[in-house]
């Protein structure tokens, strides 16, 4: 669990709800039903407009990696690499394959596939290596998303506040409908600037930095297994594969 994923929104709305309050304002002024839907609706359709379905979904869905972190075992990988490189060494690659279907790591599961087969150390570091962009192009999909709905936000706040100072044009001649309708234009206003600031664009610098977290990770498999296919010795490749994990 990624707790500052949680603390940090919370933070930042109890700062706003706490300054108006301090500033004699009553917290439910704050809150606006028309100006959440317009703020909230609005910026997901903008967002939605962007982008395909199955890249709308997959970004939703990655608010898991947002709220949980990525899943990453390097010392368990590590330990992984360091038994398959002593048995590729004691009993040659091809004792490999009966391996292959013990492996949970689809990358890893791939890559010593491949070294069973005793495909070129070469060929294999390329494979591995345009596999590890694509995923790590596809993950950053989810990162630009919300980065785009933070972009979207406020400017759909200020549609709100347009609409809300169109009610009060309307209202003119019926003083008791003003209020509500300047109310509305403050208070979308402040929901797209704060749906930005406080939530889209930190989640999208969060999974961005997670994404960046699980491609070094899986280099970090690239490289071990790529040194199975050189001959490395076992001791040399563990010792360059905690490098990768330290840095």
């Amino acid at each position: 669990m990624e707790i500052s994923s949680i603390i940090g929104p919370i933070m930042g709305a109890i700062a706003v709800v706490g300054t108006a309050a301090l500033k004699g304002l009553q917290v439910g002024m704050l809150w606006g039903g028309s100006a959440a839907m317009i703020v909230g609706v609005g910026s997901t359709a903008a967002v939605m407009t962007a982008y395909p379905l199955k890249d709308v979904i997959f970004s939703f869905k990655s608010l898991g990696l947002f709220l949980n972190g990525p899943v990453i075992d390097s010392e368990g990988a590590i330990s992984t690499i360091e038994r398959l490189a002593q048995m590729a060494r004691k009993d040659g690659v091809l004792a490999l394959e009966k391996e292959i279907d013990k492996l949970e790591d689809e990358l890893m599961k791939k890559g010593i596939e491949m070294v069973s087969m005793n495909t070129d150390a070469i060929v294999i570091e390329n494979v591995l290596y345009a596999e590890i962009d694509m995923m790590y192009e596809e993950e950053e999909i989810a990162a630009k998303f919300w980065e785009d709905m933070g972009a979207f936000a406020p400017t759909i706040g200020i549609l709100g506040a347009v609409l809300g100072l169109m009610v009060v044009m309307l209202n003119l001649d019926n003083p008791p409908e003003i209020g509500p309708g300047i109310k509305t234009a403050f208070i979308a206003t402040l929901y797209g600037v704060a749906l930005a600031n406080l939530f889209a664009l930190p989640a999208g610098k969060k999974i961005k930095r997670m994404c960046h977290h699980k491609k070094v990770f899986r280099e970090m498999i690239a490289v071990g297994i790529v040194g199975i296919a050189q001959g490395t010795a076992p001791k040399v490749l563990v010792e360059r594969l905690h490098g990768m994990v330290h840095h």
